[in-house]
C-alpha cells in the first residue's frame, strides 16, 4: 500500500503563513448598505404634459456612484428609494401650473398617460408642479420596496445585468407650458450589495 505523503510546510516565510491560512473556509458573506446618487430635471413635453419613469437600476442616472460599486461586488437589489425636489419655476409669472402626481411602481418603467393612470397607485403623492419652498424646504418622497409575506422577498441581481432592478418612481402632470424644465431632482437608490470580488 502506498503511503500518503506528508508536506512540510516552510517556517519563518511569508509562504508559511498564507498556508496556514488557505482553505480555512473563510469568507467576507457580509452584506454591504450603500446609497447611490443622481441628479437630473424634469421637463414637459411639446404638448405640455410631463411624464417621467424614473428607473430603480442605478446604473441608468447615478453611472460614476455605480461602477465603484459594481467593480467590488457581485450582486446587488434595491430595497428603496427617494426622490427630492425642487421647483424650477417657483418665481415665474407667466408659467401655466397643474396638479402634479409623484408614485412609487414597484415593477415596471412605463410611464403615466393620464391622471387617473398615475393616481391608481396606492403610494400616490399629490402636489403642486410649480411650489414654494417654504425655509428652503424640498418636496421628499421616500418609498420601499414590499417585504412583507413569503413572496415578496427582494431578489439579488448579478451587477452585469443591473437592468434587471425593476420598478420605477413616476411622475406625472399635463396643461403645462410646452418644452419647459419644470422640476430639479435628486435621487437616492438604498441598495445592498454582497460577493466581494
Amino acid at each position: 500500500m502506498s503511503k500518503l505523503m506528508s508536506v512540510s510546510r516552510p517556517r519563518n516565510s511569508k509562504f508559511s503563513h498564507k498556508y496556514a491560512t488557505y482553505g480555512t473556509g473563510s469568507q467576507d458573506n457580509r452584506i454591504v448598505r450603500a446609497t447611490i446618487h443622481g441628479i437630473s430635471q424634469l421637463s414637459s413635453n411639446a404638448i405640455g404634459t410631463l411624464a417621467t419613469a424614473i428607473s430603480m437600476d442605478p446604473n441608468t442616472f447615478a453611472s460614476t456612484d455605480w461602477a465603484d460599486f459594481s467593480a467590488a461586488y457581485d450582486e446587488f437589489r434595491v430595497i428603496g428609494v427617494e426622490i427630492e425636489m425642487v421647483s424650477l419655476l417657483q418665481n415665474s409669472v407667466t408659467a401655466s401650473n397643474n396638479v402634479l402626481i409623484t408614485f412609487y411602481d414597484n415593477d415596471s418603467t412605463t410611464t403615466a398617460s393620464s391622471y387617473t393612470q398615475a393616481l391608481q397607485y396606492g403610494t400616490s403623492k399629490t402636489s403642486s408642479a410649480i411650489f414654494q419652498h417654504s425655509g428652503g424646504k424640498t418636496l421628499k418622497y421616500t418609498f420601499w420596496r414590499p417585504t412583507a409575506g413569503s413572496e415578496t422577498n427582494i431578489p439579488w441581481i448579478d451587477v452585469a445585468a443591473s437592468s434587471g432592478s425593476a420598478g420605477s418612481i413616476g411622475v406625472y402632470a399635463e396643461s403645462l407650458n410646452n418644452s419647459t424644465a419644470y422640476i430639479g431632482y435628486t435621487v437616492r437608490c438604498f441598495c445592498e450589495f454582497r460577493g466581494r470580488r
